[in-house]
């Protein structure tokens, strides 16, 4: 909140003072209320909101976005990151997008597309994938990183030829886990 006080652009004589509300927003069928910040003069009534705030506004609906896309949030993407043991700059490395992509993937800025959304949990998911990536990218950092899922295949009881992969969750990492058989892998095909 800003402590100075700002005159009104439209009456010119009243002062501007910051609120927050809701506002009921739409995206692919799913609704919800999100908190919206903005200024009402206390003269005239006029609503307006400061860049401060629209950039507030936008990073609340890109958020909700996400979570309807099934994408990672922004929260989500920096403990993957830093449980990955990479700077913002060596993600970008990493996976791609650009020097300040993922201070923006964050910050709820834009949101990562599906692709980069799936490299990022493969890679938290496969060690031998990130291992991968790290070499591809010409970064060389420690990879011992505490994984939450390790993944194994077992053989199915039936049969001694057949497999079936199944995981040991890590439960001391509040990180989301990817389950394979739960998984969106529409583009993986």
């Amino acid at each position: 909140m800003r402590k100075q006080s700002m005159l009104c652009d439209l009456c010119g004589e009243g002062i501007l003072e910051e609120k927050q509300g809701t506002n009921k927003v739409e995206y692919k069928s799913a609704t919800k209320d999100l908190i919206v910040d903005f200024c009402e003069c206390n003269e005239c009534g006029v609503e307006t909101a400061l860049p401060v705030q629209t950039r507030n506004n936008k990073r609340r609906m890109i958020a909700f976005k996400k979570e309807v896309d099934g994408l990672l949030t922004g929260a989500e993407v920096k403990k993957y990151r830093e449980a990955l043991k990479l700077k913002q700059s060596e993600a970008a490395k990493v996976f791609g997008g650009g020097v300040v992509a993922f201070s923006k993937y964050e910050n709820d800025d834009v949101m990562q597309s599906d692709a980069m959304d799936k490299l990022i949990r493969v890679a938290f998911a496969s060690p031998e994938a990130y291992k991968l990536l790290l070499a591809n990218a010409s970064i060389n950092i420690s990879t011992n990183v505490v994984y939450p899922v390790e993944w194994r295949a077992v053989p199915k009881e039936d049969s001694g030829k057949t497999f079936s992969i199944d995981s040991i969750v890590n439960d001391s990492m509040n990180i989301p886990t990817i389950n394979p058989s739960q998984a969106d892998w529409r583009d993986c095909q």
